[in-house]
């Protein structure tokens, strides 16, 4: 019989699972490799890199390496391992003849409202808001088979996939003038509309609130239903299978991990350098690229991004108790905090309210900036770990999901 409707302890740090925090802490110091770039310039350069300032030099070989090593991996990496915490809660509650339901929704209205605050307070690409919502639709697979949660995740990625292709089969059915309308939009804006975003985010924080909470909104809204959506909830589910076949706990076979990384890597390394020359080869046709050269990234980062998980469960296997990893692991258990403060400093280093330094950032100098704030996150997690539990988000979004004041301090 439940003791009560929700979990009262959450899990101490000496009980987590190593490799797990690893995996986590390599994605949240991936993601900032393109994170970068949505807080250094317009935000059309993440999407399309011709659209602002060209690519040459230094700066074509870091846009390359950050769209063929980075793009959409980590983040799917670090979707895979939300939908795996969902089960490990759920496994938990059912270990100590407890409900996790409770807990699960507080958890993730909370999760929500860290997102809403960081998007249109801090910065508009925010995950976390939309991870919450993710979460709360992929919950009720929690205790399904883990071929099922494959076979539904792959489902739901499928359905992505198709309403990018569709839509790009229906541009010639559109009302005059609205594809061109679309592509000045999203794709090649004009120079006044750039230089409108540059005034705005070298502004006073407030005159940024102006700009990012339209472009937040439309994240959350629009680009949510039509693309985001489905591919965080397939990774999610796909992320709930590994994790019950003990993938992310570095417990599979080394066989078994070299092919999930030759596989990986092997198909999906090629999609996505295929995609690239593509793109330079058709000069970036808003069409032909944005819906249907970008499938081969969708498709590919998912399947790099498994590559990645299966040579980082081999290391795991083999040297675990590295400094190196254990720094890394530091990074994975405040995972929370590691990521906001990458928005917090990125904020205050391109915004008006800090540095201004918005739209003047070259991509060759984007690239030794992200050496740097990996730097800042491993050297604060492990300071930060060597005193206290948990990370000062996690602390507070742990003590809000509770019920009641986490101890915070080692001692």
């Amino acid at each position: 019989m439940a003791r009560s409707t929700y979990i009262l302890d959450p899990v101490e740090p000496k009980k987590r699972i190593l490799s797990l925090d690893i995996l986590r802490g390599v994605a949240v110091l991936g993601i900032v490799v393109m994170n970068i770039q949505s807080f250094a310039m317009p935000s059309v350069a993440y999407s399309n890199p011709t659209a602002y300032e060209g690519l040459s030099g230094y700066d074509l070989y870091v846009y390359l390496g950050s769209y063929i090593f980075a793009d959409q991996k980590f983040m799917s990496i670090f979707s895979m391992l939300f939908g795996a915490s969902l089960v490990m809660l759920s496994q938990k509650a059912r270990k100590e003849h407890l409900r996790s339901t409770d807990l699960q929704n507080r958890r993730l209205i909370f999760l929500a409202f860290f997102g809403l605050v960081h998007a249109y307070l801090i910065w508009y690409g925010d995950v976390l808001f939309m991870y919450a919502i993710c979460g709360f639709a992929m919950f009720i697979f929690r205790r399904k088979k883990s071929v099922v949660q494959i076979r539904v995740g792959i489902a739901l990625l499928v359905v992505g996939s198709l309403i990018s292709l569709l839509l790009g089969y229906t541009v010639p059915f559109w009302e005059p003038g609205e594809y061109e309308a679309t592509k000045t939009q999203i794709w090649t804006p004009n120079a006044e509309d750039i230089a409108r975003e540059i005034e705005y985010y070298r502004g006073a924080w407030e005159k940024q609130i102006l700009f990012r909470a339209p472009q937040a909104f439309g994240l959350q809204t629009t680009v949510f239903v039509f693309e985001n959506f489905w591919r965080i909830t397939g990774l999610m589910l796909i992320g709930m299978a590994l994790y019950k076949r003990n993938v992310f706990k570095a417990k599979q076979s080394t066989k078994y991990y070299i092919k999930m990384t030759f596989y990986g890597l092997g198909i999906g390394l090629p999609l996505v350098l295929a995609g690239a020359f593509f793109n330079f080869n058709y000069d970036w046709d808003f069409r032909l690229s944005f819906f249907f050269i970008s499938q081969l990234n969708y498709w590919g980062s998912i399947l790099m991004a498994l590559g990645y998980i299966g040579i980082i469960m081999l290391i795991c296997k083999g040297a675990n108790k590295s400094v190196l990893l254990q720094r890394f692991g530091d990074v994975g258990r405040m995972a929370l905090s590691s990521y906001l403060i990458q928005s917090i400093i990125l904020g205050f280093v391109f915004y008006g309210h800090g540095l201004g330094l918005f739209g003047d950032i070259e991509r060759s100098v984007q690239g030794i900036m992200i050496l740097g704030m990996w730097v800042v996150n491993i050297v604060f997690a492990w300071l930060w770990l060597s005193n206290y539990k948990y990370g000062p988000f996690e602390w507070a979004w742990r003590s809000l999901t509770y019920g009641k004041l986490q101890r915070l301090s080692k001692d």
